[in-house]
């Protein structure tokens, strides 16, 4: 969950580039919608970040089919918007989970419901697959205004610590639980809207699968620490100084950071625990 920079573009150039490259029906049809998807552009940016409860431009069947076919069927002005909007190297990394990398692009408002903003940079947000599969078309909680996802591109995410995460060592595993926590001073509505994303992605079992995974390849620096002096503490600062570096570029709630300090006060993972972590190679 992080915050990621808006793409420097003018958002009625993109319409106007990607409407003249279509053919003659559906570039006449999204000319004829262009004063009330321009008018909808305005209202989203006003909106924001609360964009979820903006109400559908009242668009016609086939301006609805065309603003979509503008998006799914390839032109070199959407092409050159996918490449501009994916290659940076701030959004390389999904910013809906942090995990993965941005493979594909997100409709924040969902083009099937939202077809006006199939093509709104600032609509379409940097994801990773998994993310992009689970946000499906979804906005609002059920009955309520609370919006289910963060936007990238608009919501501020606090930099109060709200992410953590237990690490216990248990037979010969190592156990990570994620979960948020709800901080002093943060308010309810803040809180339940991070929740839902955490919840809905499934971030709390895809940070345990992965730190775990992450953890494997940083044995042997942790072996190189631990020495043949078996200097627990050696460990325990190690796991500091990266929790520390993760810290001061991704903020206090990276799940890597997390992870990082809580294995650092885990007696038992700094004194040797850490050998569970090994991966074994595969020969093949």
């Amino acid at each position: 969950m992080r915050s990621i920079p808006l793409l420097a573009v003018d958002a009625t150039v993109v319409f106007d580039d990607i409407a003249t490259a279509k053919r003659p029906p559906r570039r006449a049809r999204m000319r004829a919608a262009r004063p009330e998807v321009l008018a909808a552009y305005q209202e989203y940016e006003d909106a924001v970040p609360e964009v979820g409860v903006l109400v559908a431009v009242g668009l016609t069947v086939p301006q609805k089919e065309a603003m979509q076919h503008a998006y799914t069927v390839e032109t070199q002005p959407m092409t050159a918007l996918r490449g501009a909007l994916l290659k940076r190297i701030s959004v390389a990394r999904c910013p809906f989970c942090g995990i993965s990398e941005s493979s594909t692009l997100d409709h924040y408002l969902p083009k099937e419901q939202y077809p006006e903003f199939s093509v709104f940079p600032k609509n379409l947000v940097p994801s990773c697959a998994v993310c992009n599969t689970r946000k499906k078309d979804r906005i609002l909680e059920q009955g309520t205004d609370v919006r289910m996802f963060l936007h990238p591109c608009f919501d501020t995410i606090p930099d109060v610590e709200f992410l953590t995460v237990r690490t216990r060592m248990e037979a010969d595993a190592l156990i990570l639980s994620y979960r948020l926590t709800r901080p002093e001073g943060m308010a309810a509505r803040t809180f339940r809207h991070l929740r839902s994303h955490f919840d809905e992605l499934d971030l709390a079992d895809r940070y345990r699968r992965m730190g775990l995974e992450h953890l494997g390849g940083q044995y042997p620096a942790l072996r190189r620490a631990y020495g043949a002096a078996e200097d627990s503490d050696r460990v325990a600062e190690k796991l500091i100084e990266v929790a520390q570096d993760f810290e001061e570029v991704s903020g206090p709630n990276y799940w890597l950071a997390k992870l990082y300090r809580a294995l650092a006060g885990n007696v038992a993972f700094c004194d040797g625990g850490f050998e569970v972590v090994r991966v074994q190679p595969q020969h093949h």
